[in-house]
């Protein structure tokens, strides 16, 4: 387990294209599973400017998935969503969440 201060991480697709950036204040990354926390002032850009802010989100390489259950904050060009508690895949492409508020596109909630 590594502690992380500072964080900056860039994310890749499988053909090494650049898909997003994390930053946070702080990290902790599980050398063993590759799952990843960060915490404080987590931001989440994708290429395209899409932009995910909360408090702390968890990466899960197993389940190849993103989740937090903070308050969130998701803003594209064609929406604004805020929520507590999330799960997506790593591009944010489908989000699924849960206390949605929001405006524009379409976004998966649980149980509907």
């Amino acid at each position: 387990t590594a502690e992380l201060r500072n964080v900056h991480i860039t994310f890749y697709d499988t053909r090494g294209a650049e898909t997003s950036t994390l930053t946070s204040r702080q990290g902790t990354y599980h050398w063993r599973s590759g799952d990843m926390e960060a915490r404080g002032n987590v931001v989440v850009v994708r290429t395209d400017s899409a932009t995910l802010r909360t408090e702390v989100i968890r990466y899960s390489q197993v389940r190849n998935q993103v989740s937090s259950d903070k308050d969130f904050v998701f803003d594209e060009p064609t929406r604004h969503i805020k929520g507590t508690g999330f799960t997506a895949d790593p591009d944010f492409k489908v989000v699924t969440a849960n206390r949605v508020t929001g405006e524009g596109g379409k976004f998966t909630l649980p149980n509907q």
